[in-house]
């Protein structure tokens, strides 16, 4: 039997009809391709004209609504992938690299919302308060979950992720006041009595309350003080320090006291005469007179006094416990009154010593 002729018309039909079954499984693909860049370009669109009265963060939700609508669409197109292709596992790769990106992500958010946690419940500053960390003075504006926000003292707002807030020491100051310091250096023929008594007057003029003066370091060619002094209202902080400086170079102006600075070399002939400061009678001292300490480590004497007073209480329970044993031991009628006195007195210093430490953690909370 001979091989039939074939149709000369029925071949490019043929040909057309092969093309057409390769290219068909496609077509879905490639209409989700125009859809999604369709959607991207209207998505974009949306959020610039929603936005155009606001503008300051128009960029972000632009960035944001761009990234879904693309997430959307390679969704779409996994979908769309022909019957042969393995849609599953390509859904799978984008499900892991998806997962993967937001693992690595979520690992500074995460750290950022635990230590905002840690933050809130330790309350060790709330806004309103200065602090310093990082080298970053400020007062503290804002208090979030995932950051802390402060302002500087040039008045620009610094964000602190709150990592950094538990990882780097933070620097508080107190709502109930602040020692406010400032350094000078003096030459070795001023006596320090007379010095005391001007650092003491600057810290007056500058509104600190019980100033005090410290010797900090005898250096080569002069003497390094530290003024101090107490100052109740921290929200002037950075205005008293300014203040401080300025009365001391008034008031060592005014009594003709040179200011020695770090790059003064003092020279004389080894045959000289050796400079002594000018003898000064140091000020009588009447009555008590609060020390530094008293004033500077005010919160830790509380804290030694609290613990104090609660091994005081321990010891007082226990001879308590021994002398209350004593007594329902004693037979005769002799020993009785006298523990029963004992018991008494010993129960009252137990009242005096709870009555204390309840003042005492009174205080120290309101510190």
């Amino acid at each position: 039997m001979g091989r039939r002729p074939e149709n000369p018309v029925v071949r490019p039909l043929l040909a057309v009809g092969d093309v057409w079954d390769r290219i068909s499984p496609w077509i879905p693909l490639a209409i989700t391709v125009v859809v999604t860049i369709l959607l991207v370009w209207v998505v974009r669109w949306l959020v610039k004209r929603t936005q155009a009265k606001d503008p300051s963060d128009s960029t972000f939700r632009v960035q944001v609504a761009t990234a879904g609508a693309v997430l959307v669409g390679i969704v779409a197109l996994i979908f769309a992938l022909p019957d042969g292709s393995d849609s599953d596992l390509a859904l799978s790769v984008v499900g892991l690299v998806v997962t993967g990106a937001l693992a690595i992500s979520s690992q500074s958010i995460i750290a950022n919302a635990m230590a905002g946690l840690m933050l809130r419940s330790v309350g060790s500053f709330k806004p309103g308060d200065f602090i310093e960390v990082a080298g970053h003075l400020g007062r503290v504006s804002e208090l979030d979950l995932f950051h802390t926000e402060i302002q500087s003292t040039d008045r620009d707002l610094i964000t602190l992720p709150n990592s950094l807030m538990v990882n780097e020491p933070v620097r508080v100051v107190r709502s109930s006041g602040t020692i406010v310091s400032a350094n000078a250096s003096i030459g070795y023929d001023v006596s320090r009595h007379q010095l005391e008594e001007l650092f003491v007057e600057a810290g007056l003029a500058a509104g600190l309350l019980e100033p005090f003066v410290q010797v900090v370091d005898l250096g080569d060619y002069s003497v390094s003080y530290r003024i101090a002094g107490f100052l109740e209202d921290p929200r002037s902080l950075v205005v008293t320090r300014s203040k401080l400086r300025g009365a001391i170079l008034d008031c060592l102006s005014e009594a003709g006291i040179e200011i020695m600075s770090p790059m003064y070399v003092a020279r004389r002939a080894v045959d000289s005469d050796p400079v002594l400061p000018h003898q000064v009678a140091a000020p009588a001292v009447t009555g008590y007179r609060r020390t530094a300490e008293d004033r500077v480590f005010d919160k830790a004497e509380a804290a030694g006094r609290i613990e104090s007073t609660k091994a005081e209480l321990a010891e007082a329970h226990t001879t308590l416990a021994e002398l209350q044993q004593d007594l329902s031991n004693v037979d005769g009628d002799g020993e009785g009154p006298r523990l029963q006195a004992a018991v008494s007195r010993q129960e009252q210093l137990i009242e005096r010593l709870e009555r204390r430490h309840s003042r005492l953690q009174q205080r120290f909370s309101d510190d």
